[in-house]
């Protein structure tokens, strides 16, 4: 039976995550109709230690070596052509989400068959390995509405959003020579040929600003940044400003 939705995580240096993720992801109320793909990019840790016995325990969980770190967003596509699922989700070692994640977004998909991504609110943490029922919250993402020119500003699906396969068959795949903005380059992609994004209006992720990751360290921090800013000038061409009032 094909799987609800396929989670889709890379692995590289994330021994110091993976207890905590993986708890965080079994223990998702639809875990078990649902497929988690991991794969490790050439990671110089032992990751493969922690993860043996939930692969003994859950035979949905995919595990996958790679003989070289190709990129993270490179990971992703590899793990969108393996998934299973006609609904996709980026699970990110160092994020946690609510017990509910998984099944409302999946079912607001389910039931809006013209929404092709879905996306709640998000809580940000400077602390690892905290959980949503306890955190030492440092902002909330209470992000608007879905409108075009709300995605080029915001974001809005930020770190946890859940899509439909069959964008990848429309738009392609995510960019591989970019450093950490090729998700908001595919979904405005997408939207900007008309896909529609809806939002959960609800606390479902916890965002862990890891001070290690691509967008946020000093080494790519100001690639990542021209990235956001060069497709927010590109996009902002495409907007038509009569849909807005104010």
């Amino acid at each position: 039976m094909e799987p609800k939705v396929s989670l889709i995580t890379s692995l590289y240096k994330a021994e110091s995550f993976l207890e905590g993720f993986l708890k965080d992801v079994v223990d998702q109320t639809i875990f078990n109709e649902c497929e988690l793909i991991l794969l490790n990019a050439n990671s110089p840790e032992n990751e493969r230690d922690i993860i043996d016995p939930y692969l003994k325990e859950h035979d949905n969980i995919v595990y996958k070596e790679l003989e070289e770190d190709p990129g993270v967003y490179a990971v992703w596509n590899i793990g969108v052509k393996m998934s299973q699922a006609s609904l996709l989700t980026n699970a990110n070692v160092d994020d946690r989400r609510h017990p509910l994640y998984l099944e409302k977004h999946q079912e607001t998909l389910e039931a809006n068959p013209d929404i092709d991504l879905v996306y709640a609110n998000v809580l940000m943490t400077c602390q690892p390995n905290e959980t949503l029922a306890r955190n030492t919250t440092i902002s909330t993402y209470e992000f608007p509405e879905y409108s075009f020119l709300n995605l080029i500003k915001y974001n809005m699906p930020h770190c946890c959003p859940m899509w439909r396969k069959s964008l990848h068959d429309r738009y392609g795949y995510f960019k591989e020579d970019m450093v950490s903005a090729a998700d908001f380059d595919m979904w405005l992609r997408a939207a900007s040929d008309g896909s529609k994004f809806k939002k959960i209006d609800e606390i479902l992720s916890l965002y862990y600003k890891n001070p290690c990751g691509v967008s946020t360290k000093s080494e790519t921090l100001k690639q990542a940044v021209a990235e956001v800013v060069a497709l927010r000038e590109e996009y902002m061409k495409h907007v038509d400003y009569r849909e807005f009032t104010s």
